[in-house]
């Protein structure tokens, strides 16, 4: 796998396949995520559109590090990233945390490189307070989830792995996905955490100004599923699909229809 060395000497890997003129298709992960976990969107798609994935910093193969786990950072990785391969008209996909950095781009740098985003099982404000209820936790559980990640990756994963899925996965994947949660850097991931737990995107979705799709899995705990509607509802020119069988890994759980949805709106 290639390696993008970030304008403050990060080593990021990432994936760069299919034809070269193709529609370029780029996969932003989420917290603990990386290439690997989208393997069947780069296996199945790349056939039609060039499709580029990378692992943030301190994930999968990138280097582990807990420095610059913050938005503005890693939304400066994503334009490093986008700048190294000279992409252009890309259509965005953010999952979970990848949904904050997405729209974290779209706040500094905009959408002129944009032809379309998609945004997986993410929401634009990640802790409940007064009417808001479509977040990820509450501010003493948001402490709560920080000091666990500091304390033990074990225990953070085998908390928060079993609720990314609607049905019991194979043991083997669950393995490897354990393992990607369990090598990443505590304090890096706890920075991070804490970081965009206190971020509200609710006035960057204004600023998106291309065609968007969200999809959501109807049983998603992680980030509660009524963030697709808002999101759906709130951005200019937005679409939602609801994936009926799928928690917050759609992509995973039901990657062929997954995949189905993605090419025909890039198409």
């Amino acid at each position: 796998m290639p390696v993008l060395t970030t304008s403050d000497d990060i080593r990021l890997h990432y994936v760069d396949e299919g034809p070269r003129d193709a529609p370029v298709l780029l996969i932003v992960p989420g917290w603990s995520g990386s290439a690997r976990w989208f393997e069947q969107q780069i296996s199945g798609l790349s056939g039609r559109f060039r499709v580029v994935c990378f692992d943030p910093r301190g994930q999968g193969e990138s280097e582990r590090t807990d420095a610059g786990q913050r938005m503005e950072r890693v939304a400066k990785d994503l334009h490093d990233l986008i700048t190294a391969l000279d992409l252009r008209e890309i259509t965005l996909l953010g999952w979970s945390l990848g949904v904050s950095t997405v729209l974290s781009y779209v706040d500094v740098f905009g959408c002129g490189v944009l032809r379309r985003i998609a945004l997986v099982c993410g929401g634009p404000r990640l802790i409940n307070s007064g009417e808001w209820e479509l977040g990820f936790v509450d501010v003493p559980q948001a402490l709560d989830w920080v000091a666990l990640q500091r304390k033990s990756m074990e225990e953070a994963a085998d908390f928060v792995l079993p609720q990314f899925f609607r049905d019991e996965r194979p043991a083997e994947q669950l393995a490897w996905l354990r393992s990607e949660i369990t090598s990443m850097n505590p304090a890096g991931s706890a920075a991070m955490c804490w970081n965009v737990l206190n971020q509200d995107y609710t006035d960057v979705l204004a600023k998106v100004q291309v065609p968007t799709l969200v999809l959501t899995g109807a049983h998603d705990r992680v980030i509660p599923a009524g963030n697709g509607p808002y999101l759906a509802e709130t951005i200019g020119d937005a679409r939602l699909t609801v994936f009926d069988d799928s928690a917050h890994c759609p992509f995973i759980e039901e990657p062929d229809r997954f995949n189905e949805e993605l090419a025909s709106f890039m198409a």
